[in-house]
């Protein structure tokens, strides 16, 4: 694999090694090689910085100094490849690159086959709790709030799918050195640690894909209408929040088909929480009376916020009493509690969560 020969990889910073580096993938692509591709960054996304992309094949991989080159790296080639629909890139949840892409160098991504979808549509078929998610009990989508998925990370992914602890180790390294320093991106020269993060972010992919691609038989028709969706889903938005109903670990809703289809239902009335537009029958007849509508990803993001408002608001309150349990003697403060006002947050809210995810 690249990541086990440092002879493998070339470091494009200077113009040189981009007209070698975009003449050898032009080749590659006309020999209809499949290529992976990651960005990298300090807060990456429309208003971060895009410093490294990475382009990948499964026998060179590629690492673009944007930094050092700025447009450059973009006018003298590689803008095309990443535009080329005909041309399959894996990506792992593409949705901050396409919109750092996009907003910050006028580069549209496309082509994207996104492996954090497909991980989806794999779990389903070959899970039992991803397959009775599905369940036609509710005709109302609204109803349907089991089908809230979670999102697995990109470590998670090789962990469940690759079993490489080398792929692991590097990864870990890299991680290690971002907590340390957000700015490190930035950083010239690259470390060692970094490059070997980058390397394995790209060709950890085809280890994956290769283990996953074949889901329902080799469709792919299915990924690609979604990978678009999942590439347009911040890059299209006018503003961005950046708070937890836009950015969260649940498969956004009307992101991948319906078996058998490639459609999506008509998409009219929006969401008052991440306000994107679904088909009427997402929203409950009470939220389309009373005015706010919430899919059910947000209404998710919601129950939790309020299970953690309310826990918080326990430990307030039970703190506040031990203090005085300390200070006061009790004849002389009336504490205006009840004895069994430790209720269970579980109960109240029927969350189901243990400790554990807090």
């Amino acid at each position: 694999m690249a990541c086990k020969n440092a002879n493998d990889y070339i470091l494009v910073d200077d113009e040189p090694s981009l007209e070698e580096a975009i003449f050898e993938l032009r080749e590659k692509v006309k020999r209809n090689a499949l290529l992976a591709v990651d960005c990298e960054g300090v807060s990456l996304s429309r208003k971060g910085a895009l410093t490294i992309i990475t382009v990948a094949t499964e026998e060179r991989v590629y690492i673009f100094d944007v930094l050092k080159l700025g447009r450059t790296v973009f006018r003298n080639g590689l803008g095309e490849i990443l535009e080329d629909k005909s041309r399959d890139k894996l990506m792992f949840d593409c949705r901050e690159d396409s919109d750092a892409l996009w907003h910050q160098f006028q580069v549209k991504l496309s082509g994207v086959l996104d492996l954090q979808l497909l991980e989806v549509m794999y779990r389903r078929e070959n899970t039992a709790t991803g397959s009775s998610r599905f369940s036609t009990k509710y005709k109302r989508r609204s109803q349907r709030t089991v089908q809230v998925e979670s999102i697995y990370g990109f470590r998670r992914c090789i962990e469940l799918y690759a079993h490489d602890k080398a792929f692991i180790k590097m990864k870990d390294k890299g991680k290690e050195l971002m907590k340390r320093n957000k700015e490190v991106w930035r950083k010239r020269p690259l470390s060692d640690e970094l490059i070997q993060y980058c390397i394995v972010d790209t060709v950890a992919m085809f280890r994956l894909y290769d283990r996953m691609k074949d889901v329902n038989g080799g469709e792919q028709a299915r990924l690609r209408v979604a990978s678009e969706r999942y590439a347009d889903y911040y890059r299209s938005r006018t503003t961005r929040s950046y708070d937890d109903y836009e950015r969260n670990a649940y498969l956004p809703l009307g992101i991948i088909p319906d078996k058998e289809t490639l459609d999506f239902a008509p998409a009219t009335t929006a969401c008052t929480r991440c306000h994107r537009l679904f088909p009427r029958e997402e929203l409950s007849v009470t939220q389309l009376r009373n005015g706010e509508r919430k899919c059910r990803v947000c209404q998710e993001i919601k129950r939790r916020e309020d299970v953690q408002r309310n826990r918080e608001s326990i430990w307030a309150r039970r703190a506040e009493r031990d203090y005085f349990d300390y200070f006061c003697d009790e004849d002389d403060y009336d504490y205006g509690y009840e004895d069994d006002y430790r209720y269970d947050v579980e109960d109240d809210y029927g969350c189901g969560y243990d400790d554990g995810w807090w």
